[in-house]
């Protein structure tokens, strides 16, 4: 069975304000489990992207526009 719930961020900042250190170390240690922290972002290379869009058959306008709007982006802009 699956429970899904859906909670603000304020009401889950709320709730973990009010627990106690034994309750905090174990939802520590489930974030820790699940390697849920500080995930980064695996970026691939704006290349190898176009490369892929290529193989599929994208037409070579679509390609440049993609490459152009990707080198761009915030997460490959430098």
């Amino acid at each position: 069975m699956q429970l899904s719930v859906d909670v603000s961020l304020d009401n889950l900042l709320s709730l973990i304000g009010e627990m106690n250190l034994n309750q905090l170390e174990k939802i520590k240690d489930k974030i820790v489990e699940k390697k849920l922290y500080f995930q980064t972002f695996q970026k691939d290379s704006v290349d190898a992207i176009v490369e892929d869009f290529e193989k599929e058959g994208y037409s070579p306008d679509f390609l440049a526009d993609l490459e152009a709007g990707l080198k761009k982006s915030s997460v490959y802009a430098h």
